[in-house]
Parts: structure tokens; C-alpha cells; sequence
């Protein structure tokens, strides 16, 4: 309670905002990284358009996507706990 009062409550939100940024940005480097691996083993050439297109997709879903598995990992912890 007393840590709440003395801004407890904000640093705690600090602190869950930028684990979603940082895990938004891991999430999206992660799909771009897949996504360019698979076109090389296939033989596909990646295009300047094809990267671009890549990174706008990625940069679309991160937000989504890490949100999603910080929650899981939320409900993975609570069922450790318990």
C-alpha cells in the first residue's frame, strides 16, 4: 500500500509498458527474421518492395502479437504459483 501511494502503481506500469514495447519489437524482428529465412531456403530472391512489405506486416501485428504472449505468460506464471 505504502508503495502504491509513493508512485508504486506508475512504476509498475512504467515497467509493463516497456516489456509489451520491448516484447512488440523482439515479436517483429522475430517475424521479419523467419519470413526472410524462409524465402532464402526456398531460392526466392527478396526485393527491396518484398523486405519493405515484410517489415509494414510485422510492424502491424507486433503490438497484437506481443500482447498475446505476455499474457500467456502471465497465465503460465499464475498456474505455476498455484
Amino acid at each position: 500500500m505504502l508503495k502504491s501511494a509513493n508512485g508504486g502503481a506508475a512504476d509498475t506500469a512504467v515497467a509493463g509498458a516497456r516489456a509489451e514495447a520491448l516484447m512488440a519489437e523482439v515479436v517483429a524482428l522475430r517475424a521479419i527474421l523467419l519470413n526472410v529465412l524462409f524465402k532464402q531456403s526456398n531460392g526466392e530472391r527478396l526485393t527491396a518492395e518484398g523486405t519493405q512489405r515484410l517489415i509494414d506486416r510485422a510492424d502491424s501485428d507486433k503490438l497484437r502479437k506481443a500482447r498475446e504472449r505476455l499474457f500467456q505468460a502471465q497465465e503460465s506464471e499464475g498456474k505455476e504459483k498455484s
